[in-house]
């Protein structure tokens, strides 16, 4: 007779998202594996909330919860069921991620102060960030795509700089490219993220509602975060270099930021600086 019993692998989470952690407080989470990555899986819940679980070196988000380094492409597959709550993530009752001793990351980006004043050196540096498309893209295939970007990103700063709405413009570039974060979603968070620092924050609200109805549940998750000045550490490590004007930290950090995906770095990045570079804060560029 076997008298063995099935254990379940215990695992420790790292980190959780701060927002992530108050919503499964408040309501437990039930949902899916939606999508599985060599460094990091999806979890779609049933309301809509989003979990992503990825291994440590992938860097924090709003709704991500770390663990250390595995092989989650052995242990989980899509369409695992999943449920969850302040204590743990239950993952088809293989594995189970406890929260408990997690670290809470608060994903709330800084703003600028009144006084900030971009350096001629840093408006330069991110001048070259909004040539979009133009050093990477010389695939012809692509080229009815990328010129539908550019023309929705020109609507959109237009619409932004003179006050007009902006709900075609966004609804425009919403889901527009491809990928599990389309370049047009990667464009209005980086849009989103300049207009947080800048205390300019009355089109998030839109902005997020307008695109989140068009796009991947991932892009939508972030969107949503954004709208609530909730970014992925990588954007609180730009923000900072841009904050402090060392010319070197952020010419690195900005060749870092461009890594990030196939192109979304890319892509968040021409919407970060052309936003920026049309702000009030770089209307009076001052010499270094």
């Amino acid at each position: 007779m076997d008298n063995s019993v099935n254990v379940i692998p215990k695992l420790k989470a790292r980190y959780i998202g701060k927002p992530l952690l108050n919503s499964l407080t408040k309501k437990s989470f039930a949902g899916s594996v939606v999508g599985i990555y060599q460094d990091f899986c999806n979890i779609m819940g049933n309301d809509g909330r989003m979990i992503t679980i990825a291994i440590s070196p992938i860097g924090k988000s709003p709704f991500s919860v770390l663990i250390e380094r595995q092989d989650l492409t052995r242990s989980i597959t899509a369409k695992m069921n999943v449920r969850a709550n302040q204590y743990g993530i239950s993952i088809s009752d293989t594995i189970f991620i406890s929260l408990n001793n997690a670290e809470t990351w608060d994903p709330k980006m800084l703003q600028f102060p009144q006084t900030f004043c971009l350096k001629a050196s840093s408006a330069e540096l991110l001048f070259e960030s909004t040539q979009w498309f133009e050093p990477t893209f010389k695939n012809s295939n692509d080229k009815y795509v990328i010129d539908k970007l550019i023309a929705g990103a020109e609507q959109l700063q237009h619409a932004l700089i003179n006050r007009h709405p902006i709900k075609r413009s966004v609804k425009y570039l919403a889901g527009l490219g491809f990928g599990l974060t389309p370049s047009g979603d990667d464009y209005l968070l980086g849009v989103m993220a300049s207009l947080w620092i800048t205390k300019n924050t009355h089109s998030l609200d839109e902005i997020a509602r307008l695109s989140s109805q068009k796009t991947t549940s991932l892009s939508a998750a972030y969107l949503i975060a954004a709208s609530k000045g909730d970014f992925a550490e990588c954007w609180h490590d730009l923000v900072q270099s841009v904050l402090y004007q060392d010319p070197k930290t952020l010419r690195d950090s900005i060749s870092e930021f461009t890594q990030i995906g196939a192109s979304s770095g890319q892509d968040a990045l021409a919407g970060f600086s052309t936003q920026i570079l049309n702000s009030k804060f770089s209307l009076n560029t001052v010499r270094n």
